[in-house]
């Protein structure tokens, strides 16, 4: 989710793993961060197993004989968990950062091991069984997101956190993309030895065992002088307020995101059994909006910068709307290919312009970023079912179920760019610039490759887009905790878990 577009000078890797990573800032003194290379590290680690988790979870739906409205709800599990563990991480004790940690990672890795069981169990249960095993596995990695923001708060100095999260993000970036194709390579090598069932059991089982090194790596961690600690009070289960511009940003995220996932879970299903791709070249397509999101994200951070978060939103609004489209004109890989392609480029700028967005609307209040997500999960549900009962009815009747529901997502996907998309004005431009928001990866989608989102309550020193004001007066100071724009956007579903596909 993420962060590899950001500056970061490191001084060349040194033999001995007891060294702190060192991080200078343009300008400044070099500054200790304690364990920093092992929480990069724990990045790559985490991200690996991520994607091991997902990027075939709907293919392994699909083996174990779900239909369309089970693909549907399998695809959204990791997010749908993610975000409904919002409010229950609220409740959770920020303070008890690292035995929360343990304890949940711990429990995620069961829980990536025993998808492989799913296999044992007579159909239908082996499916039903699946959606519970995976809305637990992952909802126990979204639990403790306050527990790890305190931790990093404590061992990372805030003023450099935008490269810290950068090279964090850049070994995010290689782990997913390494689960990605290393996955699919798996899967076409055992499917080739007719052990497709089994190759899926390796696979959750390696996620299983790299989540457990992550924990590990995590124990290992030096304890921070100071635990950064939230102020203890109870989450307020009453919605919160919030003005007509932010309201209406949000009914526009919420009607892309459902849009998007009506077609979202069907992709991988469409190319595996129907034009028959291999698992190798299903995960080739997959990393291809991935490589090019993550070539392209340090372009949309300028125009941003130059042009502002609302241009940018409204113009890839349009652009993201007929990406499903693209599946209907050819069956080509070459063509798939292509359409790959221009699905990372304007993703990429979507998700830059709407996390910004989200941030400067909101101001990163955290009960309506948390509403944010929660309402969101439930918008994600609700999409992935309706594209199911289109895929379940359309393939009933003979006809081309995945594909009908593609050109209805492109169908819906236009409405809220006619109708509300236009009106998302009065959004300003940041002080800070947007090649520093630290980034995470969110999910694996088929469509997006990376969905990347901004850290949850992680405030960043960024600076400022002008060294000076014109004036002569010094810069408005950078954004952080103390002037509430916290990027506390986990439910901004804007790097990450927006519209997926």
């Amino acid at each position: 989710d993420e962060g590899t577009r950001y500056h970061s000078r490191l001084p060349p890797a040194s033999s001995s793993p007891r060294l702190p990573l060192i991080v200078k800032a343009s300008g400044k003194a070099a500054v200790e961060v304690p364990g920093g290379r092992r929480l990069a590290l724990e990045g790559s680690f985490q991200s690996l197993a991520q994607g091991l988790g997902e990027t075939y979870l709907g293919a392994y739906a699909l083996l174990l004989g779900a239909g369309g409205l089970a693909l549907g709800l399998v695809a959204t599990l990791p997010t749908a968990a993610t975000s409904a563990a919002q409010i229950l991480a609220r409740r959770a004790s920020a303070g008890g950062s690292r035995r929360l940690l343990a304890r949940a990672w711990t429990a995620q890795a069961v829980g990536y091991a025993s998808l492989g069981l799913c296999l044992l169990a007579p159909h239908p249960w082996s499916v039903a069984v699946l959606i519970g095993l995976a809305f637990l596995a992952w909802g126990c990695g979204g639990l403790v997101v306050p527990a790890w923001t305190s931790l990093v708060s404590s061992l990372v100095p805030r003023a450099q956190h935008g490269w810290f999260f950068g090279l964090r993000g850049a070994a995010q970036a290689a782990g997913a993309l390494a689960a990605i194709l290393s996955g699919g390579a798996l899967l076409s090598y055992m499917t080739g030895r007719e052990r497709e069932g089994a190759g899926f059991a390796l696979i959750f089982a390696v996620a299983a065992l790299v989540r457990a090194i992550g924990t590990v790596l995590l124990a290992r961690l030096p304890d921070p002088a100071r635990l950064v600690l939230e102020r203890s009070r109870p989450f307020n289960l009453k919605p919160a307020r919030a003005s007509r511009k932010t309201r209406r940003l949000a009914v526009y995220l919420w009607s892309l995101h459902l849009a998007t996932y009506v077609s979202s879970p069907f992709f991988v299903p469409y190319m595996l059994r129907e034009l028959r791709f291999s698992y190798l070249l299903v995960g080739a397509l997959i990393a291809v909006p991935a490589l090019v999101k993550i070539g392209t994200i340090r372009l949309w951070g300028r125009v941003a910068d130059r042009a502002g978060p609302g241009p940018l939103l409204r113009t890839a609004g349009w652009l993201v709307a007929p990406v499903p489209a693209l599946w209907l004109l050819s069956r080509s890989p070459w063509w798939i290919l292509a359409a790959q392609a221009y699905s990372g480029l304007v993703w990429g700028a979507f998700e830059l312009a709407q996390a910004s967005s989200i941030l400067q609307t909101t101001r990163a209040r955290e009960r309506q970023v948390a509403w944010f997500n929660v309402v969101d999960g439930g918008v994600l549900i609700g999409g992935a079912l309706l594209g199911g009962a289109i895929v379940n009815l359309v393939n009933g009747q003979g006809g081309p179920g995945y594909l009908a529901a593609m050109a209805l997502s492109t169908a819906l996907r236009l409405l809220p760019a006619l109708a509300i998309l236009g009106r998302v004005r009065g959004i300003g431009r940041p002080e800070w610039s947007h090649l520093k928001v630290p980034l995470r990866v969110w999910t694996v989608r088929p469509t997006r490759g990376l969905a990347l989102r901004a850290w949850d309550g992680i405030g960043f020193g960024a600076e400022s887009r002008r060294s000076k004001k014109e004036d002569g007066e010094a810069p408005r100071r950078p954004p952080g905790p103390q002037s509430g724009l916290r990027s506390t956007a986990q439910g901004v579903q804007s790097f990450t878990a927006g519209p997926k596909v």
